[in-house]
């Protein structure tokens, strides 16, 4: 019986000196940030070298430095944005301000000097809405025909709004 004592409490200590040697929850967290850091770089490496890639066959197919079709999307698209016009041009909503706000600083190299976000809903019921806004415009014909080329650029689809 003093033999099976000594192997159970041998067996306890061998198998609590296994589970205390592993590894704690903090180093498994930095195990994985570090893949996922890893992941992230290569990614973006391979992200810059398609871009470059991209932008060598771009001049290699425009030796004259000819305007391509980059430097004519930074043009002002058509309709005419006013300053106190009463018609928007709107491209989206979403739940988050975040994701609303991101979606118009990817236009910050544009010529979209009128886009913003709109916050609109009732915040006790959660029923919150941020609407992607682009313009200010004098009559609703050009806010459609700015939408339009707008819509054909960005993949997306529009609606003219009465500004609020």
């Amino acid at each position: 019986m003093k033999n099976f004592s000594l192997y159970t409490v041998l067996l306890a200590v061998t198998f609590m000196t296994f589970t205390a040697c592993g590894e704690s929850e903090a180093e498994k967290q930095a195990k994985l940030q570090a893949k996922l850091d890893s992941a992230r770089i290569a990614e973006q490496q391979k992200i810059a070298e398609m871009m470059a890639a991209y932008e060598d066959s771009v001049n290699a197919a425009n030796p004259d430095g000819l305007e391509t079709e980059a430097e004519e999307d930074s043009a002002p698209m058509s309709g005419s944005i006013s300053e106190s016009g009463s018609y928007v041009v709107q491209v989206g909503a979403w739940r988050s301000e975040e994701k609303a706000q991101s979606f118009v600083d990817q236009w910050s190299d544009r010529n979209y000097p009128s886009s913003y976000v709109v916050k609109t809903g009732n915040e006790e019921t959660g029923d919150v809405w941020f609407r992607v806004r682009v313009g200010n415009f004098e009559t609703r014909d050009a806010a459609k025909e700015f939408g339009a080329d707008l819509a054909a650029e960005i993949n997306s689809g529009f609606w003219v709004a009465n500004k609020d």
